[in-house]
């Protein structure tokens, strides 16, 4: 009787289960810091503009990089994205979330991190919108890490 019970129970319990685990996405998940010092990176975030900024930031004449990078933006990668961040997944990770939002920051660890860099969409339509934005995420960013 108590199986019967126990097992009925869990069988209604499956499609909220399923439910909670479906509504998680990919790069929903926190940003671990083992002692590993971080940069986040943010604003126009696609596969062209972080290929520029990686080789840049990752560069063989620079000394040698210690940091993570860590991009923060609304949208899922791209699958192209993607191949890149499973190439370099020792130096960058990928959050997916907003800069207006302080759960994102705090899961991206905004707090804790050496740098917070906004990349521009050099390429936009209206350049006055895309610096308002750029002005706004600034705001956001120093308004919760306001150290």
């Amino acid at each position: 009787l108590f199986l019967t019970v126990g097992l009925a129970l869990f069988a209604s319990a499956i499609p909220e289960i399923i439910e909670l685990l479906g509504n998680r996405t990919k790069y929903g998940g926190h940003f671990k810091n083992e002692r590993i010092r971080h940069i986040v990176v943010c604003g126009h975030i696609t596969y062209e503009s972080v290929t520029y900024f990686l080789k840049d930031f990752l560069h063989p004449d620079r000394e040698k990089v210690e940091e993570i990078a860590l991009f923060l933006h609304r949208a899922e990668p791209d699958l192209e994205f993607e191949g890149l961040l499973k190439r370099r997944h020792t130096q960058i990770k990928y959050l997916q979330g907003s800069l207006m939002n302080p759960a994102d920051l705090e899961r991206a660890k905004v707090r804790e991190c050496d740098a917070c860099l906004l990349l521009a969409n050099k390429y936009c339509q209206d350049p006055d919108a895309e610096d308002a934005a750029n002005i706004m995420r600034v705001i956001s960013i120093k308004n919760y890490a306001h150290d």
